[in-house]
C-alpha cells in the first residue's frame, strides 16, 4: 500500500475566524505571504471539518477525552483508558497524546498523526473587506410580539471570499499500527486483557482471545454477518529497562476502509460551518498520487493563472509536479516468459469547467494521468483486487 499525497483547490469564505478587534469586529486569520496579506484556514480547523464529515457520513465516533491538572493549569487530552486505534478511527488517523503520571515511571503515550494537513492559504490577497451586520430580525420581533422598542446590536466582520490551496499527506504504514511503552505487564483474565496506563486505577480493558501457543498474542474478534472475524491483534513483549512494548495492529481490510473513507471525504467535500454560515470546502481541482515518502510534494508548485480579459482561470504547476521522483513506482511483470520492470506510477487529476488545466499536459503525460477514481485507488493498493 502506497503513501498518498493530495493537493486541492476549493472556494471558501471566511472559514476560520480569529480574535475580535476593537471589541466588535470579528477578524479572520491572515498572514504575510511573499509580501501579500492572505487569509488562511488553520490545520486545526481543517481537521475539525474533516472529522465532522467522517462522523456524519461514516459514523466515526468522537474519542473520549479527560481533564488532567498540570500545576495550576487544566489540560484536555484524549483518554487512552477509554479507547485505542482499534476501537476508534479518530485516534488512528489523527493521532493523540496522553500524559501519564510521573510518579508511575511511565512516559507520555504519543501517536503521530498518519494524516498530515497543511494550512489552507488563499490564492488571492485580502483587500481589507469589512461588512456591517445587525440583528434587525430580533429587534422587529420584539417590537411586534412584545410592543417593546429595542435598538439593534451592530457588529462588523472581516470578509474574504477566495480560492484556497491545501494539501494532505497520508503515511499508510502508520495507519492501523500503534505502539505503547509502559512500565507494567498487562494481565489477562476471563477473556479480558488489562493494559495498565499509569496507576492501578488507570487501565485499558479489551475483550479478546489469547493464543495458547503464544500467550503474549491476543486476537480481537467481531461478529460480522453472523460470523466471528478477526479485526485486530495485540502483542506485547518485555524490552530494556523493565518496560513493556504493546503493539496494536488493525486488520488490513479495516485499515483499507479507513483510508478510503478519508480520501473520499476530501474528494467529495467537507462539512463546514463558520459563524453560523454554511461554507464550501468542495474541491474544484485535485491532484493526487502515491508517493514513496508521505510528503506534500505537489503543494509548492500548484497555483492558478487568471486571465481576466478572457474571464478564465487555469491551474499551473502540474508539469513541475510530475517531475518529482517520489511519485515514480515500478512493478515486475512477465512478458514472453521474461521478467520486465514496468512503470506503475499513476496520478489522479480532477478538474472542472471553472478550473481546468492545460490540454498539452494531458497529452504529454497521458500514460500516468487518470481521472478514474477507482483505478487510482486500485493503483494505491486500495482497490478490490488490492493491486499494488
Amino acid at each position: 500500500m502506497k503513501n498518498i499525497t493530495l493537493t486541492m483547490i476549493f472556494e471558501g469564505s471566511a472559514l476560520n475566524r480569529d480574535e475580535k478587534v476593537g471589541g466588535n469586529i470579528l477578524s479572520i486569520k491572515k498572514m504575510n505571504v511573499n509580501g501579500e496579506i492572505k487569509s488562511f484556514i488553520s490545520k486545526v480547523a481543517i481537521r475539525h471539518y474533516l472529522f465532522e464529515t467522517l462522523h456524519k457520513v461514516h459514523n466515526w465516533i468522537p474519542a473520549n477525552v479527560k481533564i488532567t491538572e498540570e500545576g495550576q493549569n487544566k489540560v484536555v487530552q484524549f483518554d487512552t483508558t477509554k479507547g485505542d486505534i482499534i476501537e476508534n478511527a479518530e485516534l488512528d488517523i489523527f493521532g493523540f497524546m496522553h500524559t501519564l503520571a510521573k510518579e508511575t515511571g511511565d512516559v507520555t503515550i504519543t501517536r503521530k498523526s498518519p494524516l498530515g494537513i497543511t494550512k489552507a492559504i488563499s490564492l488571492s490577497t485580502y483587500e481589507q473587506d469589512l461588512a456591517f451586520y445587525a440583528n434587525h430580525d430580533l429587534v422587529h420581533r420584539v417590537a411586534t410580539q412584545k410592543g417593546v422598542i429595542a435598538n439593534p446590536n451592530p457588529y462588523n466582520k472581516e470578509e474574504h471570499t477566495s480560492l484556497y490551496k491545501i494539501s494532505f499527506s497520508l503515511d499508510s504504514l502508520l495507519v492501523g499500527q500503534d505502539t505503547w511503552l509502559l512500565s507494567r505487564q498487562p494481565t489477562y483474565e476471563n477473556e479480558v486483557l488489562r493494559i495498565f496506563i499509569g496507576s492501578d486505577d488507570e487501565y485499558r480493558e479489551i475483550v479478546c482471545r489469547i493464543d495458547e501457543q503464544n500467550r503474549n498474542h491476543f486476537s480481537i474478534q467481531k461478529t460480522i454477518i453472523g460470523q466471528s472475524t478477526e479485526i485486530a491483534t495485540i502483542d506485547y513483549e518485555r524490552i530494556n529497562n523493565g518496560l513493556f512494548r504493546i503493539r496494536f495492529t488493525l486488520a488490513p481490510e479495516l485499515k483499507r476502509q479507513r483510508i478510503i473513507q478519508v480520501l473520499e471525504a476530501i474528494k467529495n467535500g467537507l462539512y463546514a460551518q463558520s459563524s453560523g454560515e454554511a461554507n464550501t470546502i468542495v474541491p474544484l481541482f485535485i491532484i493526487a498520487s502515491g508517493v514513496r515518502i508521505p510528503s506534500p510534494v505537489f503543494h509548492s508548485f500548484i497555483d492558478i493563472d487568471v486571465k481576466k480579459e478572457e474571464r478564465q482561470m487555469k491551474v499551473i504547476g502540474i508539469n513541475d509536479c510530475l517531475r518529482n521522483s517520489w511519485i515514480k513506482f515500478e512493478k515486475e511483470v512477465k512478458k514472453n516468459g521474461n521478467k520486465e520492470k514496468q512503470d506503475n506510477s499513476l496520478v489522479y487529476i480532477q478538474d472542472c469547467e471553472r478550473l481546468s488545466y492545460d490540454e498539452q499536459i494531458k497529452t504529454q503525460y497521458q500514460s500516468i494521468l487518470t481521472d478514474d477514481w477507482n483505478k487510482f485507488l486500485s493503483n494505491l493498493g486500495l482497490g478490490d483486487n488490492n493491486a499494488s
